[in-house]
Order: C-alpha cells, then sequence, then structure tokens
C-alpha cells in the first residue's frame, strides 16, 4: 500500500529531474549554436562573402548545428549585420570591417512532464554578437 503512494510522487521527481536536464542541455546547445555560427558567420565575411551567413562553411556549421540541438530549423536561425548601437547598416554600406555579426537562435522546448508541460512549450533563445575584422 504505501508503495503505491509514494510511486506517482517519485516517478513526477524523476520525469522533472529528467526534464530539467533536457532543458539544460537544450540550452546549452542553443548557446553554443550562436556562437559557433556568429564565428564562422564572422570570418567568412572578412573573406568577402555577402550577404552575411551565405558562405558554405556557414551553412555546414548550420546543418551540424541543426544535428545538435534538438528542435532547431532554419526559421530559428538569424543572422544580421549591425553596428556598435545594434542597429543594422544601410543596405547600400552593407557590413564593414568594425561592425558585428549578430545571430540569433531560438528553440521552442516542451517539457514531458505531465504537470510542467500543462505549462506550454517554453521558448528557450540565445544571441551572439562577433566582431568583422
Amino acid at each position: 500500500m504505501e508503495f503505491a503512494l509514494v510511486l506517482i510522487p517519485f516517478m513526477l521527481l524523476l520525469l522533472g529531474i529528467f526534464d530539467m536536464g533536457r532543458g539544460i542541455y537544450t540550452y546549452n546547445a542553443v548557446s553554443q549554436a550562436a556562437r559557433e555560427i556568429a564565428r564562422v558567420s564572422s570570418i567568412d565575411m572578412t573573406r568577402g562573402y555577402t550577404p552575411v551567413g551565405t558562405s558554405p562553411d556557414s551553412a555546414d556549421v548550420k546543418s551540424t548545428q541543426k544535428a545538435l540541438t534538438p528542435g532547431l530549423t532554419d526559421a530559428g536561425i538569424d543572422i544580421d549585420c549591425v553596428d556598435v548601437e545594434d542597429d543594422e547598416p544601410d543596405e547600400d554600406i552593407g557590413c564593414r570591417p568594425g561592425d558585428f555579426v549578430r545571430v540569433r537562435i531560438e528553440v521552442q522546448f516542451a517539457p514531458i512532464t505531465p504537470l510542467l508541460g500543462q505549462l506550454g512549450p517554453f521558448e528557450l533563445a540565445s544571441v551572439s554578437h562577433v566582431e568583422i575584422q
């Protein structure tokens, strides 16, 4: 009888710990994806690839990060060229050395624990800036 009473809270606790681990892994993967895509896109801008994020190296890194990050799709990746004030430069000027590559990554995380699942999916996001040399 005691086992039946303790089993449900114990299983909820285990599933909650499992969900927390999944959430931390997903958040770390989102942060790493933003940093890695920004780094490669910044290097490619110094090599003359325009617009930002269109080089073959950037495409390879995006596909690798999509494979490593649960739920990441092309729609969740936003790559822009911004200046120091985080404003996009004029289209006539374009990206120049001293500007920054800004990468925003957004992923929906849905817990599987019954109580946390009722709150709905959570949005995990990360932004990374890397200066163009």
